[in-house]
């Protein structure tokens, strides 16, 4: 094994304390250091996505290790596509002009704002990029970017209710208008889609419509599902899209699924969406709920305290809504009553939004999240068996159990098999502990379960 070999192992071996498993291998793993000379590291990655998500998110880790691996105080690190790119290095302070470097729009517009249909408040800057975005989120910003050279076009996001879509595509068409002030840009949700193709195909101006959004550098579409069963408007949009994407036109998108699994969505349709980027948006982990929480109380100047930030994070963990709605309730009830909000008033307040989050949750379909993440079949959980994958998995399904739902140890121990409660309790400490010591594994896989139970009840 080569020197550089060693090095790399040895610095992703590092770096995996840092991230969990699904963030290693979409960021990390593919990575590979190709030249080392003096203070400066070069590393092969697969994409520019990877280039801008790693400085934005890693960098100052990746410096970290690396000084301490190399025994070098300042390690300059140099990202390349692939292994044939010019070998130079980038100098910090021309990073960063770049980076700080921007555009004075003109006085006049050629088109004014509110021709564009976007919402002036979703940007990149207060969007709260997590594990379970950073695709979406680095994909976005490329694009807006790169209006008219890039790879991702068109660009579609999907996922869930409330989880940042919308934000993001808007924060894109945000970003062009004021970095490119001759961009034509438009924002239209389907059913106002719909609405203009009807309209124009009614008054037999179809073609006039097509000329008008082929205008256009930039078009978003916001919830695509609803065009399926449209089936003229789909036609109508299938040759616009062609249009809009041979003119040299950007197409973004959201969906709350992905394209194959709309139903009635027209095949070619689902072929050209499928010519660019899909990527998704899921629930966000732990870290990302607490930054969002104290981010949606900074943009109405509401204080609050550490342990509310964190009872908020852990008890509503379905979407950004939801977190924005506790907020709001607990600043409706500090503005009205000039009271400052404690942590017991705050459960108090709160109480019936979270009891009303948990009551679509239950022990049967914990058990099956849980066998389905461990990769084991449903019935060993009620079992007697005893190898340490089936017990740990049990260990943690009754952890979700005492902490997710109202049930008793009792009751929970019923449907495992009928043990007793202290089974079950026993079972619950056990991962309780390792989660208050900051178990790296345990920590880990609590949170991806705890994301996959906050998909499958939102």
């Amino acid at each position: 094994m080569s020197e550089l070999n060693k090095i790399e192992l040895q610095f992703k071996d590092k770096i995996k304390a840092y991230l969990n498993q699904n963030s290693f291998n979409t960021w990390v793993k593919p990575l590979k250091i190709v030249q080392i000379e003096n203070e400066k590291i070069s590393i092969q990655v697969p994409s520019k996505i990877h280039i801008d998500y790693i400085k934005g998110q890693y960098k100052a880790v990746f410096e970290k290790t690396l000084s301490e691996i190399l025994a070098r105080e300042n390690p300059v690190i140099k990202f390349l596509i692939d292994a044939d790119t010019d070998f130079s290095f980038e100098h910090k302070a021309d990073i960063d002009t770049q980076t700080k470097k921007v555009k004075i729009l003109p006085k006049t517009r050629v088109a004014p704002y509110k021709e564009t249909s976007l919402n002036p408040k979703y940007t990149f800057e207060n969007f709260v990029s997590g594990n379970g975005n950073e695709t979406a989120y680095v994909s976005s910003l490329q694009v807006a970017k790169n209006i008219k050279n890039t790879q991702y076009n068109p660009l579609l996001i999907f996922g869930g209710v409330g989880l940042g879509k919308t934000h993001l595509v808007s924060a894109i068409g945000n970003y062009v208008f004021n970095n490119e002030p001759d961009r034509n840009i438009l924002y239209l949700s389907s059913d106002i889609l719909v609405q203009q193709l009807v309209n124009h195909i009614h008054k037999n101006t179809i073609d006039d419509y097509k000329s008008y959004l082929c205008t256009k550098d930039l078009i978003i579409i916001d919830d695509i599902q609803f065009l399926a069963k449209k089936e003229k408007s789909m036609q109508e949009l299938f040759h616009i899209f062609n249009h809009i994407y041979n003119s040299g036109g950007q197409i973004v998108m959201t969906s709350d699924f992905h394209p194959n699994e709309i139903h009635d969505l027209d095949d070619r349709l689902k072929s050209r969406f499928k010519m660019g980027l899909i990527t998704d948006v899921r629930p966000p982990d732990l870290e990302t709920r607490a930054a969002i929480i104290r981010l949606k109380a900074e943009e109405i100047n509401f204080n609050l305290e550490d342990d509310i930030v964190m009872f908020i994070a852990n008890n509503i963990n379905t979407n950004v809504r939801d977190l924005e709605g506790a907020v709001k309730k607990l600043y409706f009830y500090y503005s009205h009553f000039n009271k400052e909000i404690g942590i017991n008033k705050a459960k108090e307040i709160l109480k019936e939004l979270i009891t009303s989050k948990k009551s679509t949750l239950n022990i049967d379909k914990i058990q099956d999240i849980v066998s389905e993440f461990f990769s084991i079949p449903k019935d060993l959980l009620m079992k007697k068996t005893r190898t340490k994958e089936i017990a740990d998995a049990r260990a943690v399904a009754m952890y979700l159990c005492t902490t997710q739902l109202k049930a008793t140890t009792t009751s929970i121990g019923v449907h495992f098999g009928g043990r007793e409660h202290s089974t079950v309790s026993h079972a619950a400490n056990k991962i309780q502990k390792k989660l208050n010591t900051k178990d790296p594994e345990v920590t880990k896989m609590i949170e991806e379960i705890l994301n996959v139970i906050n998909l499958s009840t939102c």
